[in-house]
């Protein structure tokens, strides 16, 4: 029988062993003599757990057998059954030294948070970083790393608040940045002073557990002038400072406690924003005006009465052609004042109305009957029911609503797209 794939090329070979599992890969060298050399020279190298206790040693030896002389990515998850004597850190020296474009290492083994090398910070190549879990980052102040586009901090401890200034700090170009922290995190102030930073991603991972506010600490400092992209979830224990974001297009704001009219005037710039209102905030949404916000997701938390906050920020978003609300299952009946002027947004560019968990209640129809009638522009409005008893009869009420629009359409899907477009 003639065997067709060991005529092939090496390079035709390698592409094939990158689309199989790296240690997968390896074990074709026991295939013939053909084969014996070819996994030795991939360049995108993946290890991830599979429960085996002996992961560190397969990665150990397969290391030692490569002989590409330059290494594109290094991948490798560690799992609670790895030994913890295994070194890391040699396995990062070896990337370095072979000019590694990616690393991703995740350690969720039993081990304390591991260092890393010097050398990893002064890396000229790395353009993608992602460190999760038990690793301990500690940055000198000889860190430069001039290749560095994207980098993710997920659940690590730092040295101290310096160490992640420095890592920062020696990224000149880095322009995506993903930072998740846990309540074993060691920082009391964070700060994200990057001027090249186009994308960030910040989520905490845990919740005041008193629930007092008086007893938040820290700070979260943002500022990043070319920022155009901007998620900040669950930021319970913190002051938050955001300033110099002229450039802000999209934006993400979950449960951010304590928002001011300066956190606002920051956001300004908008185009999209999906907002988790954690209380009321009639007096910053009067002063800031949203000149360029044209879709706008709002999701009130249950206790907070934000209608009026609504109103207000629609008189200021005189673009907006999207309008989206998710209210939560046990959320407070809000009070509905009527608007002394219809805003804007209604008159002339309101197209596209949603509505998820949508309860019925007295002021919520107000709400929904109030925009039918005065959005002459609007094209589809969306509405899922918290409550489907009665579903028939609450649809029939809503489609009598006057509207003003006469090409809109009334749609009632069980579920209500809420995604920006």
């Amino acid at each position: 029988m003639e065997n067709r794939i060991c005529d092939l090329p090496d390079d035709l070979l390698l592409l094939i062993l990158i689309l199989v599992p790296t240690k997968v890969a390896v074990t074709t060298t026991i295939l013939s003599k053909r084969w014996r050399f070819v996994s030795k020279m991939l360049r995108l190298l993946e290890f991830n757990d599979d429960g085996n206790e002996k992961l560190g040693w397969f990665i150990d030896q397969s290391l030692q057998l490569h002989k590409a002389p330059k290494l594109r990515s290094l991948i490798v998850e560690l799992g609670p059954s790895c030994t913890v004597d295994v070194d890391v850190g040699k396995w990062i020296e070896y990337a370095v030294n072979r000019g590694v474009y990616v690393l991703d290492f995740k350690l969720l083994w039993t081990a304390k948070p591991t260092s890393f090398p010097k050398s990893l910070y002064t890396c000229d190549t790395i353009v993608d970083l992602s460190l999760s879990n038990e690793i301990f980052v500690d940055v000198s102040s000889q860190a430069r790393l001039p290749s560095l586009l994207r980098l993710s901090l997920l659940h690590v401890v730092y040295k101290d608040e310096d160490s992640l200034v420095r890592l920062l700090s020696s990224s000149p170009i880095l322009n995506n940045l993903t930072v998740e922290r846990h309540e074993e995190d060691n920082l009391t102030n964070f700060t994200v002073k990057v001027p090249s930073l186009q994308i960030l991603y910040y989520v905490t991972t845990w919740r005041n557990k008193d629930g007092d506010d008086d007893r938040l600490t820290g700070s979260l400092v943002i500022d990043a002038p070319a920022l155009t992209k901007f998620d900040i979830i669950d930021v319970w224990d913190y002051y938050c400072l955001i300033e110099n974001m002229p450039c802000l297009v999209e934006a993400y704001i979950g449960f951010v406690p304590n928002p001011n009219d300066k956190f606002l005037r920051n956001l300004v710039s908008v185009r999209h924003l999906l907002l988790c209102l954690t209380e009321p905030m009639v007096e910053c949404c009067t002063a800031t005006k949203f000149s360029w916000l044209i879709e706008f997701y709002f999701r009130p938390e249950e206790s907070v009465d934000w209608l009026d906050s609504l109103m207000f920020l629609l008189q200021n978003s005189p673009k907006l052609k999207t309008l989206m609300i998710k209210t939560e299952p046990q959320s407070i009946a809000p009070s509905w004042n009527q608007p002394n002027s219809i805003p804007g947004c209604l008159s002339s560019n309101l197209e596209i109305f949603g509505w998820v968990d949508y309860g019925g209640r007295e002021d919520e129809k107000q709400l929904v009957t109030y925009i039918l009638a005065n959005a002459e522009c609007l094209k589809k409005v969306e509405i899922s029911f918290l409550d489907t008893s009665n579903l028939e009869e609450k649809q029939k009420e809503l489609q009598s609503s006057p509207r003003i629009s006469s090409s809109c359409q009334l749609l009632f899907p069980t579920q209500v797209e809420w995604d920006f477009s």
